[in-house]
């Protein structure tokens, strides 16, 4: 079979993965769009392994999701691989944590996430490279097929479509009535967790985060408790907007464009930290190719730098405001979940190290709570 190569606007990824399925195809497949990057090695028509730059698709987080190993496992699990560069699924294996049988079936359910959140792209480039793939050095066999997927997919289009007539955006919050709840939740249950977040007035991004969950997985259980009539739905908080403290004699509106001049010119003069406030939200105004390139070229400048500050050293954070203070806050939702992993004892690498989020974004957040005085380091 003949290498293939070209862009999701002229063929849809549903359609290229059946197009693979159908013909047995072995090889690696390279999806990419605006930084995000999935490989999947395929052998005979069958996944035997996807990877992702999206700390939400890593095997940990799907782990912690599934109630199988605690963030606390997973970090020790974690510092672990980092030195003898053992897959992690076979060191918690090895050290008892988890079955085999539970890491293939967190394999499998990995490998269908990372194809499937990628259907509905509109945008992006994807090329396949025919041949055999790579042999795994972990030892576990998982294969999951791509015509599976294909029928997976179908399904997914008519939920989301159900499911985003309930709950339109991600910001919203719930009102959970349990007299509606056919049965309690089990103690120490993902139910029992979700009930907790809506009572404690958590977003659905929130919730999210903090369940270490792919957006699929958490919706389509809201919307189960949504048609038992055990959900209420609350409009939508308004959008927290990035503090811009310069002073750019642009008004109080300034356009797109000239807040990604302004970027530019601090990016100039080394002001990272107000150089990517601008561009980023000069990008939430209007995104455009210059924005995206201008925020490209902040991380590979700036991320060194932050991680020399913020992780290298194991700074230790603690929560410098009261719980009052903290709730009024206008933070997003990735910023309220690194909040609340603050505790004192863990260094920001450590809290990195679990956290759903990539590691450019999450260290802008703590450059952040630091500039405010909202953390202090102990």
């Amino acid at each position: 079979m003949r290498g293939l190569a070209g862009d999701f606007a002229t063929m849809g990824l549903k359609d290229l993965v059946v197009y693979l399925g159908n013909r047995q195809a072995s090889g690696t497949l390279i999806l990419e769009r605006e930084g995000v990057r999935k490989q999947v090695l395929l052998d005979e028509g069958a996944v035997v392994n996807a990877s992702s730059n999206i700390p939400r698709e890593y095997l940990g987080q799907f782990l912690i999701n599934l109630g199988q190993v605690t963030e606390e496992q997973f970090e020790r699990a974690f510092a672990t691989q980092k030195q003898t560069r053992v897959f992690l699924g076979r060191i918690l294996v090895m050290i008892g944590l988890v079955s085999e049988e539970t890491i293939v079936a967190a394999l499998a359910m990995k490998f269908r996430e990372t194809i499937l959140d990628a259907f509905d792209w509109s945008v992006g480039n994807f090329s396949f490279d025919p041949g055999p793939p790579p042999k795994q050095p972990d030892g576990l066999e998982v294969r999951v097929s791509l015509i599976d997927i294909h029928k997976e997919s179908d399904f997914r289009v008519q939920a989301w479509a159900q499911i985003r007539t309930a709950f339109p955006r991600g910001d919203v919050t719930l009102t959970l009535k349990r007299e509606q709840l056919v049965d309690p939740p089990r103690p120490g249950s993902i139910d029992e967790k979700i009930f907790s977040y809506i009572e404690e007035g958590q977003t659905l991004d929130e919730m999210a985060l903090r369940l270490h969950a792919t957006d699929f997985f958490l919706y389509n259980r809201l919307y189960a408790l949504h048609r038992l009539g055990a959900l209420e739905v609350h409009a939508a908080r308004p959008l927290p907007d990035f503090d811009i403290e310069v002073d750019l004699g642009l008004g109080d509106s300034p356009t797109a464009e000239q807040l990604l001049t302004n970027a530019r010119t601090f990016f100039s003069q080394g002001n990272l930290r107000d150089a990517y406030t601008l561009a980023r939200r000069s990008n939430q105004l209007t995104t455009t190719l210059d924005a995206t390139l201008m925020l490209k070229q902040l991380e590979a400048a700036w991320l060194p730098q932050l991680k020399a500050d913020l992780v290298g050293n194991t700074r230790v954070p603690t929560i410098a405001v009261g719980p009052d203070k903290l709730a009024s806050l206008p933070l997003s939702a990735p910023e309220r979940y690194l909040l609340s992993r603050v505790d004192g004892k863990r260094s920001v690498g450590a809290i990195l190290r679990v956290a759903p989020l990539k590691e450019f974004e999450a260290l802008t957040y703590f450059d952040r709570f630091a500039a405010q005085k909202w953390v202090v380091w102990a």
